[in-house]
């Protein structure tokens, strides 16, 4: 174990980046002593280092090595405490290059990031360099659960854990399925029970017999090799994922298709790359594009997840939604903590609040902990609607949408848009979830001054 424990670290001083370490601990140093960075950027000091750079990282080094309020940091039971194993650092240093002149927007940046942490930090009050009893560089031991670069603690004892020169995520995207699972559980299985399934048949029909009949002719041919075009209005939605070529000499690796420039074995395969290309093998694309959008927006947006959706909650949830006049519903009861689940997992919730710096600092976001939701769960307003739109298919923005609006104190905190769609390709067999946040400009504001109450 302790050369699995050394190997990994000699990875990870490998693979630092010099503009990471050096921001990071220059951010730090410029929190516990806010000039200190003013004499190499103002004041002449960077002849010190001009002809010998590797100084300056010795002097960081060294400033670490001292402990003077600037520490070594790991997490132990989810707090963070001062590592005694300086051997760590040299580790991290020693193969880190800098070069004062290339790199002095490095710099530059350090002292805004640090400046904005300074301002923005605690609502209505600046931080002080004195308020400051301890700063923990993480750097060697990240982990799995501790991501953050730094950590600061102030004098009340409370933590603050900073990404330094990253921003929130707003999109992410996962499994279709994990999000209904979450949000309807075993009603999920009925996505293609006896009661869906004749609209997923329908769909397959009009995917299939919409492109060869609007295919150039040298693709018909093609998809002739495949099925018998007389017989497509019998082709269910399972069946379509197992055709394959009728000529017994492609059964294995199929054929070349010049068109598309693959070879291809699966008739769903071939479908899905003529749609990839369908401005050049489509005799009028914008029309297929216009009927498929239209067909995929009643049949599988309106017909099936809407329907789906609906009929689960009304069945099992059905005095945990209130209809507003704005044709949001309100959640309560299990589903509103089903999405607030949701909400808080996308966010990348921890047990601890952290904080977001992008941009040097100018992109500040403060991600709450989960203590937060848990503690202020009543007061916070959970809104979602999923009503399908059909003027969307005029535009072809046909994914299958759910809203969700998060309020706490009549004021609206966050929305989340989710979109939900074919993964990898048209009618694929598989959907995914696509979230986006959207945080409101005092996000931070209301965040950090319900946190300290």
């Amino acid at each position: 174990m302790k050369w699995i424990k050394d190997y990994q670290l000699f990875k990870e001083s490998k693979t630092y980046s010099n503009k990471n370490l050096i921001s990071e601990i220059c951010i730090s140093m410029v929190l516990l002593n806010n000039e200190f960075l003013d004499n190499i950027l103002d004041r002449g000091l960077k002849a010190r280092y001009s002809e010998n750079s590797q100084i300056f990282l010795t002097d960081l080094k060294n400033l670490l090595l001292a402990k003077n309020r600037l520490y070594l940091g790991k997490f132990e039971d989810g707090k963070c405490q001062v590592d005694d194993e300086v051997s760590k650092i040299n580790g991290m240093f020693d193969e880190i290059k800098f070069d004062i002149e290339k790199d002095w927007n490095v710099l530059i940046n350090s002292r805004i990031t640090a400046r904005n942490i300074i301002d923005k930090l605690l609502p209505n009050q600046k931080i002080e360099q004195e308020d400051i009893t301890s700063i923990y560089w993480i750097g060697p031991n990240k982990d799995n659960d501790h991501q953050e670069d730094i950590v600061l603690e102030l004098k009340d004892g409370n933590q603050y854990s900073f990404y330094l020169n990253k921003s929130l995520s707003s999109q992410k995207t996962s499994s279709f399925n994990s999000f209904a699972e979450e949000l309807i559980g075993q009603n999920l299985e009925k996505l293609f029970s006896e009661e869906y399934i004749t609209k997923w048949n329908k769909l397959t029909q009009t995917w299939i017999d919409l492109i060869y009949e609007n295919s150039i002719k040298e693709v018909q041919k093609h998809i002739e090799k495949f099925i018998d075009t007389k017989r497509i209005d019998t082709i269910n939605y399972f069946e379509y994922f197992d055709i394959r070529h009728s000529d017994p000499k492609f059964k294995h690796l199929g054929e070349f298709i010049p068109e598309v420039n693959k070879n291809i074995l699966k008739l769903n395969d071939l479908l899905n790359e003529v749609w990839k290309n369908k401005e050049n093998l489509f005799t009028d694309y914008e029309k297929v594009c216009n009927e498929w959008s239209e067909i995929k927006t009643v049949v599988l947006n309106s017909k099936i997840l809407e329907n789906l959706f609906t009929n689960s909650l009304k069945t099992n949830f059905p005095e945990d939604i209130t209809k507003l006049d704005d044709n949001f519903k309100q959640a309560g009861g299990t589903v509103k903590m089903k999405l607030f689940k949701v909400l808080v997992e996308k966010m990348g919730c921890l047990e601890r609040p952290v904080y977001y710096l992008g941009n040097n600092g100018n992109q500040f976001t403060f991600v709450p902990s989960r203590d937060f939701f848990r503690k202020n769960y009543d007061e916070l307003v959970l809104k979602f609607d999923y009503h399908v739109n059909f003027e969307d298919v005029e535009t072809q923005d046909d994914d299958f949408k759910m809203a969700i609006k998060l309020e706490f104190e009549d004021r609206t905190l966050l929305e989340l848009l989710i979109n939900i769609g074919f993964s990898g390709g048209e009618m694929s067999g598989k959907l995914n979830s696509k979230y986006k946040f959207e945080l409101s400009s005092d996000f931070n504001y209301i965040i950090s001054k319900a946190s300290q109450l």
